[in-house]
């Protein structure tokens, strides 16, 4: 038997020698091996690759990702909400909602969209910020809103596209 199995082992007879609560072993035990897998994991991965000490082996960050909108990248943490999001299309244009989840903090998502949307020839409008964050873009007769929700468990962001027509309408 290895050793973070008898060690387990050891821990699941002692809490209930000791007569805890069910929950309060229940939690000891995920915790335990959640510890013990996560730490099993990163040791052997770098065992074998041979990180630990190699400068030269540094990962870059994976590349944004690509969706519906070829114009618009999202960052690879966040996953697609397909039950929320729609997309119209026609020849001649393409507007929808995209929702995604993840957890990222907001500042660092507003950030990321700030730097990002340029590169795609999207122009900055304006922003709302603090709990929510709320970013505005223009591009050749498009219009880009992003909203970005911090929520309990995870964030949510909402990516709004349509069409921009400069000529607003006066109310009679």
């Amino acid at each position: 038997m290895n050793k973070k199995k008898l060690v387990l082992s050891h821990m699941i007879n002692f809490l209930f020698e000791r007569r805890f609560s069910s929950l309060m072993s229940v939690i000891v035990i995920i915790t335990v091996l959640s510890l013990s897998q996560g730490c099993a994991t990163l040791t052997q991965d770098a065992t074998l690759t041979g990180e630990f000490n190699n400068e030269d082996s540094v990962k870059t960050p994976p590349l944004p990702v690509y969706y519906d909108f070829d114009d618009i990248s999202v960052p690879p943490e966040l996953k697609l909400d397909k039950k929320r999001s729609f997309i119209y299309e026609s020849r001649k244009t393409r507007s929808g909602v995209l929702v995604f989840r993840g957890r990222i903090d907001v500042a660092s998502l507003a950030s990321f969209f700030k730097e990002n949307m340029p590169h795609d020839g999207w122009v900055f409008i304006n922003c709302y910020k603090y709990k929510d964050y709320i970013l505005n873009f223009q591009k050749d007769g498009k219009s880009c809103l992003i909203s970005l929700h911090d929520k309990l468990l995870n964030t949510i962001v909402e990516i709004r596209v349509g069409a921009f027509h400069e000529d607003i309408e006066e109310p009679e």
